[in-house]
């Protein structure tokens, strides 16, 4: 009875990575995992450098991205500078922000401006609601001459846009530029979305790796008084020896919780308390925790079986204790020789730490303020070098002797 469970935990472990671990598709409009999916954007006939009637000046729309001097960045992302004109012709100076059509003569000295109309408003707010369909949305936003006011600004989103607002959800930061039948300052008109993103915040390297060191510092920290100064006993076996097997569950275990610390805390300072949580955990990495926790458990059980089998047969000396532990102990057997199926799963787990680590850091390169976000994956060759290894440990401590 215990070799078909043996079997069976052998064969999940080489079946499962293979089976789960495939590449998702790329999804057919927008990715909803973490990071930024591909901002669609309006095409626009006039967003180009380009002739106007007067052969000597030329056109440009875009949105502000400075006031003084100005700077106007396409939907393309081409971004010029501007030189105010001589002459005063309806010149209107435009917010930051705002989506302007320019007229000016190219000069040796710069462009300099005939014209500024300005054809369209950014607003930053909250989502409220998003219609069934995904053609309207309700922002909440503040006024802009009167901050401490909010008003609800509805927006219809084009076909194009309608994937990125599929990604979104109520309560999500966003930024979103757009145009209202009959000009700005209209009272009555559709306001036609022209740009859509999630507000977002960019931390810096040494602020993302600190808060992941400092998240596991305060697990040790934990650890350490739970155990009343000896943290180093979550792995510590009965036999007085570390154990390999509880070594990779309390490793990787220590770091997927402290990315996930480390994320929600760079939230939090971003976004505010409402951001707190919202962190969802990808398949690929739950796929690989798991087969952590089965490792464990798995090698627990087949060592249990063998001392029972043992005492039923009358031996006492299979699992001696050794005298004091050592670090060793991690790739060596029971007789202190270095062991294969101990090394590889050690080394394999470290290298799955660094790289996770990195992918940990990287990912919160820019903290959006979304609602939900989804935690950086680890790829399917890691998780099927990472399900192998595991299961050579097992297959060989089940053959062993000990």
């Amino acid at each position: 009875m215990n070799n078909r469970k043996l079997l069976f935990t052998l064969a999940l472990l080489l079946l499962a990575p293979p089976l789960f671990a495939q590449e998702p598709p790329p999804p057919a409009s927008v990715n909803g995992n973490a990071g930024s999916p591909p901002q669609p954007q309006p095409k626009n006939e006039d967003v180009a450098f380009g002739s106007t009637s007067d052969s000597v000046s030329a056109s440009f729309e875009g949105m502000v991205v400075q006031v003084e001097p100005l700077e106007v960045k396409s939907v393309s992302g081409q971004v010029r500078q501007f030189l105010p004109g001589g002459k005063k012709l309806s010149m209107v100076q435009p917010r930051r922000g705002d989506l302007v059509r320019l007229s000016y003569e190219p000069g040796p000295n710069g462009n300099i401006l005939h014209e500024t109309r300005v054809i369209g408003k950014t607003i930053a707010g909250t989502i409220k609601e998003i219609a069934a369909d995904m053609s309207w949305l309700i922002v909440r936003t503040q006024q802009p001459d009167k901050p401490e006011n909010e008003v609800n600004v509805p927006l219809q989103a084009s076909a194009q846009f309608q994937p990125l607002v599929a990604a979104m959800r109520p309560g999500d930061g966003i930024n979103a530029t757009y145009v209202r039948d009959g000009g700005t300052d209209a009272v009555d008109g559709i306001n036609h979305v022209k740009s859509l993103e999630w507000q977002s915040k960019p931390v810096t390297r040494e602020a993302r790796w600190l808060s992941l060191t400092g998240a596991v510092v305060l697990l040790w920290t934990i650890a350490y008084v739970f155990t009343k100064g000896h943290p180093a006993d979550l792995y510590l076996g009965r036999d007085n020896r570390y154990s390999s097997s509880k070594f990779q569950t309390v490793l990787w275990f220590w770091l997927v919780i402290s990315a996930y610390i480390a994320i929600v805390s760079h939230r939090i300072l971003a976004a505010g308390w409402s951001y707190v949580g919202g962190v969802d955990i990808p398949p690929h990495l739950l796929i690989l925790s798991g087969i952590s926790v089965l490792t464990f458990t798995a090698a627990k059980a087949i060592t249990a079986g063998k001392v029972e089998r043992a005492a039923s047969e009358g031996k006492t000396d299979v699992k001696t204790s050794a005298d004091i532990p050592q670090a060793t102990d991690l790739i060596c057997d029971d007789s202190r020789r270095t062991d294969l199926g101990d090394f590889q799963m050690v080394v394999i787990t470290i290298l799955a730490v660094i790289i996770y680590a990195i992918s940990a850091v990287e990912f919160m390169e820019q903290i959006e303020f979304r609602r939900v976000v989804t935690m950086p994956d680890v790829d399917a060759t890691l998780l099927s070098i990472f399900g192998l290894g595991q299961a050579a440990y097992l297959g060989k401590k089940a053959a062993g002797e000990r």
